[in-house]
């Protein structure tokens, strides 16, 4: 079988030494994820690199490969959005081994930050010109588990709405559409039901107990398309903790729509807090978020680091310290 077509076994495969390991979820990105692989480990072997190539059905085949991927690759390349990247990630951190993104799904939102490029032969470059670098994660802590995510975890409204609009994997795959399926199940969610509330604590002090929206967030969140935490930095120790008190339903959407479209007022009635640990307990569940400091080794664009250090945020929000 060839690598390309790899499947998950009990134990995963080691590749050959110092190969470069392409990991990638075939339903990101519109469909458009397995091609990319094929043309980039195509691409990398004419330039002499040793490739290996592994294919997952869903994230959960990918965590698992992720707890047993033994240690030698040169570096590991993701191809896929957030929660792709997140998975490989645990794999990038226990191995020491750094990981590449390939931004292909439909938020990118940590691929963003450090302007990694979907194109092939960008890819190949980065491989021979980019520059090893350490940056933090979250992790949250549950019941059955640890979890690595790179950008954000999001409770309230925002979070219903991806499960739900997620859910079976029924979201069209075309862009366009897929803003409209999110902005209908939002739609539905805002008027039909009843905001829950949320108690925070940061660095062990509480913050609010009836909050309706919590972003705890280690980049940029929803860049570009609703920004809620744009001073937030994964190379700062810190997570931002964006806060919507206790709100109608019609004074969320306000709120949210003086966010989107960037208007005038639109960080009064929100708080941005920063901290290193946050706990946030909800109507089912209590979790526990840290930040793991320079924990995961990144391949990045000459420049990016630099960048994300000395970049200054225009209109930024006022932000605070518990």
């Amino acid at each position: 079988m060839s690598a390309s077509r790899a499947v998950l076994r009990p134990r995963a495969a080691r590749a050959p030494a110092g190969a470069v390991q392409i990991v990638v979820t075939p339903g990101s990105g519109e469909g458009r994820a397995q091609a990319i692989a094929r043309r980039l480990a195509a691409r990398l072997k004419r330039r002499g690199h040793v490739v290996d190539v592994r294919s997952f059905t869903d994230l959960a085949a990918l965590a698992h490969w992720a707890e047993t991927f033994p240690p030698g690759a040169s570096h590991i390349v993701c191809i896929g959005g957030d929660a792709t990247l997140s998975a490989a990630a645990a794999a990038a951190i226990r191995c020491d081994t750094p990981l590449v993104p390939v931004p292909n799904g439909f938020g990118n939102v940590f691929a963003q930050v450090f302007g990694y490029s979907s194109q092939t032969g960008a890819v190949a470059r980065l491989l021979e010109e980019g520059v090893a670098r350490r940056v933090d994660v979250g992790e949250v802590k549950r019941p059955t588990g640890e979890e690595i995510f790179l950008s954000h975890r999001s409770y309230g409204f925002l979070e219903q709405v991806q499960q739900v609009a997620e859910r079976g994997r029924q979201q069209p795959r075309q862009r366009l559409l897929r803003y409209l399926w999110y902005y209908g199940v939002a739609h539905r969610f805002l008027f039909r039901t009843r905001l829950a509330s949320f108690q925070v604590a940061i660095d062990g002090k509480d913050v609010t107990d009836d909050a309706v929206l919590v972003t705890v967030a280690n980049v940029e969140t929803y860049r570009g398309f609703l920004p809620l935490t744009p001073t937030a930095s994964p190379i700062d120790g810190l997570f931002d903790v964006f806060v919507i008190p206790r709100v109608s339903k019609l004074g969320l959407l306000r709120r949210l729509l003086f966010l989107k479209f960037r208007l005038r007022g639109r960080w009064r009635g929100v708080t941005i807090y920063r901290g290193r640990r946050v706990t946030v307990t909800t109507p089912w569940r209590h979790e526990e978020l840290r930040v793991r400091r320079r924990a995961l080794p990144l391949l990045v664009p000459p420049g990016a680091i630099d960048a994300l250090a000395h970049r200054t945020v225009e209109d930024a929000p006022p932000v605070e310290r518990p």
